[in-house]
């Protein structure tokens, strides 16, 4: 499901740019939850009268923890509707432009007032159940935040993003799909040359011992992620049927399963991308 109404790919993608779109999206929807949370503190918890009740000196350093908190998740919240309305922003390299450095900057500002009201409250006393609340949610934001910039650097790898920022040609993108597909016919070409009528055997184990490599590396991968145990074998399995494929089509269902998979797993998914796992996946593709 596309969640943005409209493709960002416009040229022939090695990664699924619509899996990393739609993760996006879905991570944006958090501020929303987060400006909620923060409002809660102060009209239920009323945090502001608890502070100037015991903590009245160090209220207005304490209590922009709120201020600047529902601020950012409002303005993240308003920068998701724009990336989702906005003409200006409909095409890849806009889209990821637009968003890194308006990240960045609610991201070290969160951080900054954080660490700010974490250092003023450590050594006093009073009721602080609110205020360290509302510092884990900045944390929360950030962790957030650093999700989506992780995925606008794999999307700046792309071919599109590439291809609107003027550093790749059409040319040389075709050169790179030519490139794939020499690469296949050579290695059949040569293992017909070295075994004969018995070419297809020796090309299949040849393929299989290099899709082994990286079927072994998605499985250090997934261990070393945090996902479930239960999470952690189902994708495993998918790798296994990976690794046990003998033709293109049945590597296209498994390929496609795994993918499937993966978006639900952004963590996987995003490990999988930054290792060029997924580029390398897609030359037995055919």
């Amino acid at each position: 499901m596309n969640h943005f109404s409209r493709a960002f790919d416009i040229v022939p993608e090695r990664i699924n740019i619509n899996i990393i779109m739609n993760h996006i999206y879905q991570t944006f929807g958090n501020f929303k939850t987060y400006d909620k949370d923060f409002l809660h503190h102060k009209t239920e918890e009323n945090f502001r009268a608890v502070l100037e009740r015991q903590v009245p000196q160090q209220k207005s350093q304490i209590e922009r923890i709120y201020d600047d908190g529902r601020d950012n998740s409002i303005t993240l919240n308003a920068i998701f509707n724009d990336i989702k309305f906005d003409h200006r922003y409909t095409d890849l390299k806009s889209f990821v432009d637009y968003l890194e450095p308006e990240l960045n900057f609610f991201r070290n500002d969160s951080e900054k007032i954080a660490n700010f009201v974490e250092e003023t409250i450590a050594n006093l006393e009073f009721y602080k159940w609110s205020i360290d609340h509302m510092i884990k949610i900045h944390r929360k934001m950030i962790d957030d935040i650093d999700q989506i910039l992780r995925q606008l650097l794999i999307l700046k790898s792309t071919n599109t993003y590439r291809y609107l920022a003027g550093e790749i040609t059409m040319k040389d993108i075709d050169d790179q799909i030519l490139a794939q597909q020499i690469n296949i016919s050579g290695s059949f070409q040569q293992s017909q040359l070295q075994f004969g009528t018995h070419s297809t055997m020796h090309i299949n184990q040849i393929n299989n011992q290099a899709l082994q490599q990286v079927c072994n590396q998605m499985r250090e991968i997934i261990d070393q992620s945090n996902e479930l145990p239960e999470v952690k074998q189902d994708i495993k399995n998918i790798v296994a049927e990976i690794e046990a494929t003998n033709n293109p089509s049945a590597f296209k269902d498994a390929y496609t399963k795994l993918t499937s998979a993966l978006s639900n797993h952004i963590t996987i998914f995003t490990a999988f991308a930054s290792s060029r796992i997924l580029t390398e996946l897609t030359k037995y593709l055919g």
